[in-house]
């Protein structure tokens, strides 16, 4: 794997990803920052070879559980092809197995090592699936205006996906009714979306 890579995580997981990329055979794209997903996993089709990819904005440590979840999504694909569910139990033990890999060479912040291990007993579907470990991630990025949906004011206004406004309403479970303040809809937003608070007078 590229020397490139050290620009997006931890030197020390450099050898351990260059062994994944040996024996999995994959093509990796760094992408430009998307709001719906951190990365995805495009199974080998047509003479293309397995295909991953990442955001380029994440910081290293974001990057790197990112690209590990991505790449067990090829070590399932390549044992079970489509015989198993996306992120079945069988993907989710290959990816513990490799996070583990992952902890045993990175030295993690402690409040994000304590994270992964709570996330190494259940894992989700993707970081952002996981509200302790991706508030934690969130930690190191660089410094911004956002804020977590959840901890905004009943009734407070906010910015979401850089162009929508929305009024935030109650909580059903773990999404609040929130009102888009153009249509008058109402839209049910996760409490750990990344949000910009604003001013009633904005």
């Amino acid at each position: 794997m590229s020397k490139v890579l050290l620009k997006y995580i931890p030197e020390s997981a450099l050898p351990l990803v260059n062994v994944w990329y040996r024996e999995y055979d994959f093509h990796l794209r760094i992408s430009k920052s998307r709001k719906s997903k951190f990365g995805d996993f495009r199974p080998a089709f047509q003479g293309k070879p397995n295909r991953i990819s990442v955001n380029g904005d994440l910081n290293q440590y974001h990057f790197l559980i990112t690209l590990t979840h991505e790449i067990a999504h090829v070590a399932c694909w390549s044992k079970y092809r489509a015989k198993v569910n996306p992120h079945g139990v069988e993907w989710k033990s290959i990816y513990s197995q490799m996070l583990k890999q992952v902890m045993a060479v990175v030295e993690f912040p402690e409040d994000v090592k304590k994270s992964l291990m709570k996330h190494l007993d259940r894992p989700k579907a993707s970081s952002c699936s996981d509200p302790d470990l991706f508030k934690v991630l969130k930690r190191y990025n660089a410094p911004s205006n956002t804020i977590f949906l959840e901890e905004l004011e009943l009734g407070e206004h906010f910015v979401l996906h850089e162009t929508r406004v929305f009024s935030k309403g109650k909580k059903r479970r773990t999404r609040y009714e929130c009102i888009e303040l153009k249509s008058q809809k109402v839209y049910l937003v996760s409490g750990h979306a990344e949000i910009e608070r604003i001013a009633r007078n904005s």
